[in-house]
Order: structure tokens, then C-alpha cells, then sequence
């Protein structure tokens, strides 16, 4: 390989690492509809099991007061990995953490962003030419996004994810 073929073959790395982790993710995108129970999934499985909290705390060696505290912190965001999953295991469970995109998956993310940022790119340089009255007709503009996105999505710049 030669000096020249790096960014092609770092290009096609970071499209198959997108590629991956969209495929990985895919099969969790149903899950993006489900919603915590509102006392918290630790407290749904203990109940639904008809596991006592004491039950639940000698299994995992850990009193009955600290396992209330431990749903609540599930409730309210402030329980750890680690403690979610030392209660899991107590109930015959585990743990399944994942992020799943809100907007479908992390390529149609990164074609909105790069349709963003040529927008972006391409307003300000209207701008500039609408002041030298060399405004340029709709199509054009439209046509010369679509095609700074594609540049974007092709070449993958550092600045991708910047706002500015």
C-alpha cells in the first residue's frame, strides 16, 4: 500500500465500523418504543417474580432498605451500571445496555448531518453573492447541496460533527 491510498483505506474503515455498529443496533431498534415502567424494570421483575425486596437483598448481600433505594435510583437516573447489574443478576436476570438512534440509524444521522452542514456551508456563500446581487436561482442551490453533502458523506472532514 502506498502513502497516498491512506485516507481511502481509513474512508472505508470508517464505513465499515458505521456499517457495523448499524447493523448490531438494528436488531434493538424496537426496543427505542418500549418505556421503563414507571416504578422501574428492577421493581416490575422483583414483583412480577413475587420476589420480596429482603429476598431480593439476601440473594445479592444487601439489606431490604438499600434494595428500595436502589429501584428508586433506577427510577430517577441516579443508580450505576455496576448496582443495576448486581440487582439484575439477583433476580436471574442481566443487563442489556445499548443506545439506539432516534432517527433510525447512524448512517441516515450522518446523511442528515452532512445535508445540515451543506446547507449551512452553502447559505453562507449565497449570502456573500446575494450582497454582490449575484444571487443564484433555486435549482442551482438545491442542486449544489445535494452535491456538497455528498462530498461531505464521501470524505468524512474532522469538522463533520461541528455546529459551527
Amino acid at each position: 500500500m502506498h502513502l497516498k491510498d491512506l485516507p481511502l483505506v481509513m474512508k472505508w474503515h470508517k464505513d465499515l465500523a458505521l456499517k457495523q455498529v448499524d447493523d448490531a443496533l438494528s436488531q434493538y431498534a424496537s426496543l427505542s418504543q418500549l418505556s421503563r415502567p414507571s416504578g422501574g424494570w428492577l421493581n416490575a421483575v422483583r414483583t412480577a417474580l413475587g420476589m420480596s425486596a429482603r429476598a431480593l437483598g439476601e440473594r445479592v448481600g444487601l439489606s431490604q432498605p438499600r434494595i428500595a433505594l436502589i429501584e428508586r435510583g433506577e427510577v430517577d437516573g441516579s443508580i450505576s451500571l455496576k448496582t443495576l447489574e448486581r440487582a439484575a443478576q439477583g433476580l436471574g436476570c442481566r443487563v442489556v445496555y445499548v443506545l439506539v438512534p432516534e432517527e433510525g440509524s447512524l448512517a441516515a444521522m450522518r446523511e442528515r448531518q452532512a445535508l445540515r452542514k451543506a446547507q449551512a456551508l452553502n447559505q453562507y456563500a449565497e449570502r456573500h453573492m446575494e450582497l454582490e446581487e449575484q444571487a443564484t436561482a433555486d435549482s442551482f442551490r438545491q442542486e449544489s447541496t445535494r452535491e456538497l453533502a455528498s462530498e461531505l458523506l464521501r470524505t468524512w472532514p474532522r469538522d463533520f460533527w461541528d455546529d459551527r
